[in-house]
């Protein structure tokens, strides 16, 4: 068993917002055959526009905001999932001005 708080100093800037790669706080003998992060959009931001050959799921975790995969727009809150097939274009925008959109991501090929 590993329970650790997450260091916040491990968060970085990719797909043009802040992310916490999950599986660098776990032992490498440990670590799962997927990835996963926390992504924390600010106020108004914006992931960027992305596709890739993994699959990938995001849980909204909190905030609101507008979701788009592969041109399509969809306004989302509260607890919500989103599957990507590889590939597909996909970005969440942050329609709050005060509060970051968080949530979690998880790919694997």
């Amino acid at each position: 068993m590993l329970v650790k708080e997450l260091d916040q100093s491990l968060m970085r800037h990719e797909y043009g917002v802040m992310v916490c790669r999950l599986m660098e706080h776990i032992p490498a003998e440990a670590a799962p055959s997927f990835g996963a992060s926390v992504v924390e959009v600010p106020p108004l931001d914006a992931v960027s526009l992305h596709g890739h050959h993994e699959h990938e799921m995001w849980v909204l975790i909190s905030g609101a905001g507008t979701f788009e995969v592969d041109g399509q727009s969809t306004a989302v809150a509260g607890t919500t999932l989103f599957y990507m097939k590889p590939h597909q274009l996909h970005s969440i925008r942050n329609d709050d001005a005060h509060v970051p959109l968080k949530f979690l991501s998880m790919w694997w090929d």
